[in-house]
């Protein structure tokens, strides 16, 4: 019974020796993986990946010069900077010569209608709302801005809009109030004005902009086999200059697009092909959509056109600037590059969780040159992989939080 004993106890000294030794083994085993193949860990999540390029675009319109015979007296623009005008609306005008009187007239009855207007009874109506608020969003528009240009094609709109509301709540006063008679006034000197003076309309329908630069022939629309890179370097343009305000023309932009025409010799650019859709960003609050519609050999670097079915502001005041194209975009599981081995054309990364590895087919959907976007196959990939169901499903997928190895530099 005592030698039963001492038999058993042997037993169990030498298993636990046995466990701590393979324990001991297993630790050492992990330091020299760690010492020969350093490894740091990440924690998967979602996030977005993009290649972008910077580049200098030049900014194609098509665009029609307006201007009249009488330009040496002055313009007077009816419609702002950056507005819609429907074809044969009156854009801008120039006076006949000696109207300074007149106008300066007109100028104190507008000061005296707001005044009366203050004390004419307080009337409801809809019009007048909508005017008000258009009225308080110019308001925090010449708030927010000190571009000089822009504060005086506020201010006129805010004139325009506090005229039309003393006009309706003349309409609705009674026959000699002070403020019919001033508006009356006023409209027989502005028909005295405008009778002599020589109006520019709108051939065709579009977006209104007085920023000339000359350049308006020399980029065009039509054909855009002249885009080379004799004839941009041609032109000693200024990236980023801002194309300044004409006093005596303005133009038409007759469609609600543009197109951005850059020299780029990158190996994205030299992959993408027309009618390839892409993004460009204007600045970091400003992305719009393009699509790349010609592309013209340029020696060891192509001219690539984009178009841009947008107008912003942007793409008015500018004829080149620096921008970003953002030739794709993805979304998912993000991981470093450094995370994702290759073997036989498959990518795998190692999962550690509780201290045990587990290697994780993945499939790379994107990739830049730090990170990349991955997901798991579908079952029917990995059959067409010639993976059986039985090894499907004792395989693991990558997910969200999942800790995995990184190898050092």
């Amino acid at each position: 019974m005592e030698q039963k004993k001492n038999k058993d106890g042997v037993i169990k000294r030498i298993f636990w020796f046995a466990l701590i030794l393979v324990f001991i083994v297993y630790l050492l085993y992990n330091t020299f993986r760690l010492i020969t193949h350093p490894s740091d860990a990440f924690v998967v999540d979602y996030g977005k990946l993009n290649m972008k390029e910077t580049c200098i675009a030049y900014v194609i319109r098509d665009e029609k010069v307006l201007q009249g015979e009488n330009y040496q007296n002055g313009m007077e623009k009816e419609i702002t900077e950056g507005k819609r005008v429907a074809k044969g609306e009156s854009v801008f005008r120039y006076y006949a010569t000696g109207n300074e009187q007149i106008r300066n007239e007109i100028a104190e009855l507008d000061k005296q209608i707001v005044d009366a207007q203050k004390t004419e009874t307080a009337i409801y109506n809809t019009d007048i709302e909508v005017l008000k608020n258009k009225i308080k969003e110019l308001e925090e528009k010449i708030y927010l801005t000190n571009n000089v240009e822009e504060i005086k094609n506020y201010k006129k709109e805010i004139d325009d809009n506090s005229y039309k509301i003393a006009s309706i709540v003349s309409s609705q006063s009674p026959d000699g109030s002070i403020l019919k008679e001033l508006i009356n006034k006023r409209n027989g000197l502005l028909s005295e004005l405008t009778s002599g003076a020589e109006e520019i309309k709108a051939e065709e329908s579009g977006t209104v902009s007085y920023r000339i630069d000359n350049m308006e022939d020399k980029f065009t629309t039509g054909d855009f086999s002249y885009l080379t890179k004799e004839f941009l370097d041609e032109q000693n343009l200024r990236t980023g200059e801002i194309i300044e305000t004409n006093n005596e023309k303005g133009k038409i932009i007759t469609e609600f697009k543009c197109y951005l025409a850059a020299e780029m010799n990158s190996e994205a650019s030299k992959n993408t092909k027309v009618g390839d859709n892409v993004k460009i960003e204007l600045d970091p609050s400003l992305v719009v959509k393009g699509k790349t519609v010609q592309i013209n050999d340029a020696g060891d670097s192509r001219i690539l056109i984009f178009e841009v079915n947008d107008l912003p502001e942007k793409l008015i005041d500018y004829r080149k600037l620096s921008v970003n194209i953002i030739w794709w975009e993805e979304e998912g599981l993000k991981v470093p590059n450094s995370a994702i081995t290759e073997e036989n054309g498959k990518h795998y990364v190692v999962r550690n969780r509780a201290g045990f590895n587990v290697k994780l087919l993945v499939k790379v959907l994107k990739q830049n040159d730090s990170y990349s976007i991955v997901s798991n196959y579908s079952t029917k990939e990995l059959q067409d992989m010639g993976y059986s169901l039985e090894e499907i499903q004792n395989m693991y997928n990558i997910k969200q939080y999942d800790k995995i190895e990184v190898k050092s530099k």
